[in-house]
């Protein structure tokens, strides 16, 4: 069943009481919401892709951010809209998303291109006949865009060094090719990016951040980000979930991080359909934020935000996790100095 129709309006909510919960789970779990920012980070992968068509120079970018801000979901989505076709010769594969191991080295680049194109000799050779062979398979199963994942194991943070090599190796591959290639990684990928043999050659750049709450802009962000979400969920009725309060909560639960927020409507959503309820509640965002999310790093000195009265000047202090130089932020300033509340079993079962 689709969210949206294709005029853009919704379809009618209580068509969902039809469906066994599993399939709605399975629905949530693969829900997907094409936000401005997530949409920006698409439109980068296109341009760079359809670049080759164009003649020239192939335009290659880089997609970077934090781990949670979504830079997979962006290239999943997007290989989603260019699958892989079994031909009689050949499995063609328009997008290929190449992983790079830790300490990349050619040798170790060239082998991780050839376990993505399903090479069964992938690790066998010298780095000269692998390439070689990167180069022939990236040819024949038709690659017309390269996405490189964990681009920022080209830096060691160790020696706070760009791998030279790497990146010259990495140029070659793109000239002799013509193949675009767009990297995602960790915010010090920016190191490798600004080299002599990549800066000139990467031009398209875009930082995926988190959600901000600090300014109205952002707040509307997060708030339509709720709203878009709320539609989408395979429930009977809309949760209110963009409600200032509701969604405030929902701010201090994941600090922005858009893998935590999915995390917590996912798992709330879980929480609704097992009881039989056609909306999530307060209760159901509780019991998942603390067997869930209360343990992440970047929450694990935080009150459960569930809990108890909200004071409006917390969110207002409130970094998200991707600016904050500390852990965690209470709900009041006694609630910031506090120890962690764990709650009890008749607390999280109490909504059930």
């Amino acid at each position: 069943m689709s969210s949206t129709l294709q005029d853009g309006s919704q379809p009618n909510r209580h068509t969902w009481l039809t469906v066994p919960p599993e399939e709605r789970i399975l629905k949530a779990n693969k829900l997907i919401v094409v936000h401005p920012r997530f949409r920006e980070a698409l439109e980068l992968l296109k341009h760079c892709h359809e670049s080759r068509r164009l003649g020239g120079e192939p335009a290659c970018g880089a997609l970077l951010g934090t781990s949670g801000v979504g830079k997979t979901s962006v290239v999943d989505h997007y290989r989603r809209l260019y699958p892989a076709i079994e031909t009689d010769a050949s499995t063609r594969q328009p997008v290929l998303k190449v992983t790079l191991q830790p300490d990349a080295r050619p040798k170790g680049i060239a082998a991780d291109i050839l376990l993505a194109l399903g090479d069964p000799a992938w690790s066998s050779g010298t780095v000269q006949s692998q390439t070689n062979r990167a180069v022939t398979l990236l040819k024949r199963c038709g690659v017309e865009l390269i996405v490189m994942d964990e681009f920022h194991h080209l830096f060691d943070m160790d020696r706070l060094k760009v791998m030279t090599k790497a990146s010259q190796w990495l140029k070659v591959l793109i000239v002799n090719t013509g193949i675009p290639v767009v990297v995602c990684g960790m915010p010090e990928a920016e190191h490798v990016l600004r080299a002599e043999h990549t800066e000139r050659r990467f031009k398209d750049r875009l930082t995926l951040r988190c959600f901000t709450w600090r300014t109205p802009v952002g707040r509307k962000e997060f708030c339509g980000m709720l709203k878009r979400l709320d539609d989408s969920l395979p429930l009977a009725e809309c949760s209110q979930l963009a409600n200032p309060e509701t969604a405030g909560r929902i701010y201090l639960a994941c600090r922005g991080v858009p893998d935590y927020l999915m995390s917590l409507i996912r798992g709330a959503l879980a929480e609704a359909v097992y009881r039989q309820s056609e909306r999530i509640e307060q209760a159901d965002l509780a019991r998942v934020f603390e067997t869930k999310l209360a343990q992440q790093r970047v929450l694990a000195e935080q009150s459960n935000p569930f809990c108890g009265p909200l004071e409006e000047t917390a969110l207002s202090r409130v970094q998200a996790a991707d600016e904050a130089r500390t852990v965690g932020i209470g709900l009041t300033p006694r609630a910031s100095r506090a120890r962690k509340h764990h709650m009890t079993t008749a607390e999280l079962l109490g909504g059930r």
